[in-house]
């Protein structure tokens, strides 16, 4: 199984030599001895930030942050590798930053009543859309542990922080009755949309 998971890997990451792959069987065996998860399904994440374009050097680093996510949020070890994986991509971010924004999430899900599992999810959904709203994806995080807490599904969950957003930062083409609305709140569709950039929570709040 190990072997035909690390084929996987061979064919998603450009190894220079044949001692490389090597040296990534035996990198994957050793985490496998010091994590709880199986070095076939290491492999797998591996294999995944591979098929994302997650640079060789960072793989088995991408790999244990995984496995830690994946513990921590109950989820399957490709679920875990995916879901980091398009993170990543989503946010434009770095392993230190999406590590950080895990462990943001894993919090949210320990101390609300979503669940991290869920939470994921709607920060996933709502992914590259927080970069046109101005939000920082830790703030998105704890919208969707909001929202989510007070049992509403993940999927609507995220429309409506979607249509929220699009709202806020609609500027001049919001529609009339859009217009209409931040008039009656003393608000101004337009300097509402510029305050987004430069401060979305506070605007938010606001």
């Amino acid at each position: 199984d190990f072997e035909s998971a690390m084929a996987d890997v061979k064919k998603v990451v450009d190894f220079d030599t044949p001692d490389q792959f090597k040296q990534m069987n035996t990198d994957v065996i050793a985490l496998s001895r010091r994590l709880p998860m199986a070095a076939k399904d290491i492999a797998a994440i591996v294999a995944a930030g591979g098929q994302s374009g997650i640079a060789k050097s960072e793989l088995l680093r991408f790999a244990e942050d995984s496995v830690k996510m994946g513990v921590a949020f109950d989820i399957t070890a490709e679920e875990s590798g995916q879901s980091m994986a398009e993170l990543r991509t989503a946010f434009k971010m770095s392993q230190d930053q999406v590590t950080s924004l895990a462990d943001k999430i894993n919090y949210l899900g320990n101390n609300t009543p979503a669940a991290a599992k869920g939470i994921m999810n709607i920060v996933q959904r709502i992914g590259p859309l927080g970069e046109v709203g101005g939000f920082a994806s830790g703030s998105i995080a704890a919208l969707g542990a909001t929202i989510r807490g007070m049992g509403v599904e993940e999927e609507i969950a995220a429309t409506g922080i979607k249509n929220m957003m699009l709202a806020l930062v609609a500027g001049e083409s919001a529609t009339k009755s859009q217009k209409a609305a931040f008039k009656d709140l003393g608000l101004n569709s337009t300097t509402v949309a510029k305050n987004m950039q430069k401060d979305a929570e506070g605007t938010t709040l606001q």
